[in-house]
């Protein structure tokens, strides 16, 4: 294992330097001024000379950290070599890679770009726009496994009236064919009663990719019925409908004020 030099500014860091180094064999050294180099230094790749140590190069990350790499001279032909620092650069990827998991799970919480980057300036100050640039590239990433076989279905209601009865219209229909797959009347429609309409017109054990409106109660709903099968999208048509309608009462409350 390399030989790590302490003293008492980083005494208290040797468990985190011996499992930063733990890869490297004894011949490697980590020196009280903090500087990576093997012990003895190499041969010159040029003429196969000694070479002797000679200082260090810097390198770093922003707010993040530096580390001293160990440089090498050759006497006798002047040629000059660094120790390499793939260790390094390996603490890197797996900091950003952590980082880049982390931005996924706040993100599948529904938290934005710009509050992910609120709590970041308590671990790793990170911008908006580094964000959203990270968290697309590690999307990109994503193996996303296609299922050929999932159902795709729209779910609709209706509130048509018998005699002074309301009544509520639920369906199932192709999105391609615009075809009704399951189409039925019913005299109220809670939960209960749609969850039992579902249940009856489509195999719950299969993954089901359904559309619907806005109503705040479908996704419990769904998810109560189909759990971990389900993919539920809601319906860009009924989204335009909300945007142009919120327009519209803007516009009014503007006029009227």
């Amino acid at each position: 294992m390399v030989t790590i030099n302490l003293n008492l500014n980083n005494f208290s860091e040797l468990p985190v330097l011996s499992e930063v180094f733990g890869s490297y064999d004894n011949s490697y050294e980590y020196t009280a001024d903090g500087i990576f180099r093997k012990k003895a230094s190499p041969f010159c790749p040029k003429c196969n000379s000694p070479m002797v140590h000679n200082g260090y190069n810097i390198y770093g990350k922003k707010e993040l950290g530096d580390i001293k790499i160990g440089r090498y001279k050759c006497p006798n032909c002047n040629c000059t070599h660094e120790e390499n620092r793939s260790f390094w650069e390996g603490l890197k990827s797996t900091l950003f890679d952590s980082l880049g998991d982390f931005f996924k799970l706040l993100r599948s919480h529904n938290v934005s770009h710009e509050g992910i980057s609120a709590v970041m300036d308590f671990i790793y100050p990170r911008s908006k726009s580094t964000i959203l640039r990270e968290f697309n590239n590690n999307m990109e990433q994503e193996n996303v496994s296609r299922d050929e076989n999932v159902l795709i279905v729209c779910y609709d209601e209706q509130h048509p009236k018998k005699g002074r009865c309301q009544k509520y219209r639920l369906t199932l229909f192709d999105p391609k064919t615009q075809r009704p797959l399951a189409d039925e009347l019913f005299d109220d429609k809670s939960s209960k009663t749609i969850k039992n309409f579902l249940k009856k017109h489509l195999d719950t054990s299969e993954p089901v990719f359904i559309v619907t409106d806005f109503d705040k109660r479908y996704p419990e709903i769904l998810s109560e019925v189909f759990g971990d099968k389900l993919v539920h999208q809601y319906c860009l048509m009924h989204l335009n409908k909300l945007v142009v309608h919120g327009f519209q009462e803007k516009q009014l409350l503007n006029r009227n004020c």
